[in-house]
């Protein structure tokens, strides 16, 4: 071919060369959409099976199955249910939580580098393989490590967890890292990290579990004659839950026990807890510090193990975590004086106030006391991090930004609090 015949060439196919090279571009590195691919935001964890990208017909209808499983609990000393499902905004499902890839004759090691705990923490997952351990000399053997606050002689190595321990809300603790993804996730209040370790947890019961006929003692209510109650010694806070408590009384009667208010109720004494059955409508839960998942002890201990409704400060903050229509949010009103009246109407009519407690037909609240470790703690914690270690290949977990997921995760001091009014 000669020259002239090339350059005839080119000029009559150029535009159509032009467009084949840039279909070619677009094809190889224009990122293209991907339903199954979560777009990951900052300060969220990122978790992900890039080996399991493509999932196989085998592995969807496993799925499909697992919707209409039920799981047995069987805790020490109590009667056994069966769960169909946990509430929790996290997308690991619970027969994810409650099985571990173990290779027999072989061991998971989890160190605890300053952040305290036991092998006890284990008891729920015994037959998972893993070991507990705060021997420093062994990290190069621990799959995970746990640390309380940061250690410069503390250096993880590339296929390890590095885990944060914390059940206080970041406007109450914090860490200093050498880095920001020095952290792989939380053990903690958190949801949205693998381990998870929340003070409780609520399940949606199996069919055969399920409550038939009454679900609370209607004399029972019938006999209550006091509004609210509230157990507290952290006097001021960054939620300014004092103040709203303070305006909140103007309208319904409040008993403030311990360190901040003039009532006395020894913390263990059982006539504490009888008293929330038998005298009060209300037990007050609210946070000291409004923050992503944050959940005070007090909603799962005294709120749920309790016949009594709890009052929340935010809605959203416990929803996604509790039965449906379990409790009462103060961001659900447009005043003080508003939510005080809701709450009077319904300690003058016993059947509204009852229409509180029938989530307990199909639902069950756990409170985990830290101090009995059995199945219950299996779904959470450190079982969780056991189960983790196990993955093969190693699932890749990150906080790409550790000031946004843990910093930034607070509203700012009395927010909510100074947005309601007292009267309309």
């Amino acid at each position: 071919m000669t020259l002239r015949n090339v350059k005839i060439f080119f000029a009559r196919w150029k535009y159509l060369m032009f467009a084949c090279c840039v279909t070619y571009l677009l094809v190889v590195y224009a990122p293209f959409p991907n339903s199954n691919q979560k777009n990951w935001r900052e300060g969220e964890i990122e978790l992900s099976n890039e080996h399991e990208t493509e999932k196989t017909e085998a592995k969807k209808e496993e799925e499909k199955t697992d919707k209409n499983k039920v799981f047995k609990f069987n805790p020490v000393g109590k009667e056994p249910f069966d769960v169909e499902e946990i509430l929790t905004s996290s997308d690991i499902k619970i027969s994810e939580r409650m099985n571990a890839n173990v290779k027999p004759g072989e061991k998971r090691i989890i160190l605890s580098w300053n952040a305290g705990h036991s092998p006890d923490n284990l008891q729920g997952c015994p037959d998972w393989n893993c070991e507990f351990t705060q021997v420093r000399s062994r990290v190069n053997e621990a799959a995970a490590v746990l640390i309380a606050h940061n250690d410069p002689d503390f250096k993880p190595t590339p296929d390890q967890y590095v885990l944060y321990f914390s059940q206080e809300s970041p406007a109450n603790s914090g860490i200093s890292l050498p880095r920001t993804d020095f952290v792989n996730m939380t053990l903690g209040f958190r949801h949205d990290t693998p381990a998870g370790s929340p003070y409780g947890y609520s399940v949606k019961l199996g069919p055969k579990s399920r409550l038939q006929g009454p679900v609370v003692d209607a004399s029972l209510v019938k006999g209550k004659s006091k509004g609210a109650a509230w157990f507290v010694s952290h006097c001021q806070t960054s939620s300014r839950r004092e103040e709203f408590v303070r305006r909140l009384q103007k309208h319904i009667q409040i008993d403030i026990y311990g360190g901040c208010g003039p009532m006395k109720c020894p913390r263990g004494n059982k006539k504490c807890d009888t008293m929330l059955d038998t005298d009060y409508h209300f037990y007050v839960t609210f946070e000291n510090s409004i923050c992503q998942d944050y959940v005070t002890e007090k909603l799962w201990k005294s709120g749920y193990q309790n016949t009594i409704i709890p009052l929340v400060l935010k809605r959203k903050l416990v929803e996604p975590f509790v039965p449906p229509n379990s409790f009462i949010a103060v961001d659900d009103f447009k005043s003080v004086r508003e939510m005080g009246d809701h709450l009077k109407y319904l300690m003058s009519n016993n059947t509204a106030y009852m229409e509180y407690f029938e989530w307990r037909r199909d639902y069950k609240v756990i409170f985990l006391d830290g101090s009995h470790h059995d199945v219950l703690e299996r779904p959470w914690g450190f079982c969780q991090v056991c189960r983790m270690a196990w993955t093969d290949p190693r699932q890749r977990v990150i906080i790409p930004n550790w000031d946004v997921y843990w910093r930034q995760s607070c509203e700012k001091d009395g927010e909510l609090v100074k947005s309601i009014p007292d009267v309309l």
